[in-house]
């Protein structure tokens, strides 16, 4: 799939299996929001599960970004983001790293990642 030479060409291949190792987050494809009332319906129309029906959150001192989650068939998380909140949110933050660090020590993940039997460096 590909759109402007300016953006990404991306390459489906099939696999069995999809380690997402020690990655947070989720893959999201970008479009503009007004497309995202049809993607939600487009799905919905094929059966897929919706996980998060399209909503637009409001992020305190940031861009609101508008997004619809649901799941392939094969259980796959597939999420269409809002354009334009995504690329306000996507830029580059200095600080970013430091920032994403400390919210992580305070998530209480490492509680979670032990009752799964799981060290939060080694989740996969």
């Amino acid at each position: 799939m590909g759109f402007e030479e300016s953006q990404a060409f991306v390459r489906f291949i099939l696999t069995k299996e999809i380690s997402h190792g020690t990655a947070y987050g989720r893959v999201a494809f970008s479009l503009p929001v007004e497309d995202l009332p049809a993607v939600e319906k487009d799905a919905r129309d094929k059966n897929y599960k919706i996980l998060t029906p399209f909503i637009t959150l409001k992020t305190d001192g940031k861009a609101d970004v508008s997004v619809v989650i649901f799941s392939d068939p094969d259980g796959h998380e597939i999420c269409f983001v809002g354009d334009e909140g995504f690329r306000e949110l996507s830029r580059f933050d200095p600080l970013g790293e430091q920032l994403l660090e400390d919210a992580m020590k305070e998530d209480k993940s490492k509680e979670w990642f032990a009752r799964k039997g799981k060290s939060k460096g080694s989740a996969s």
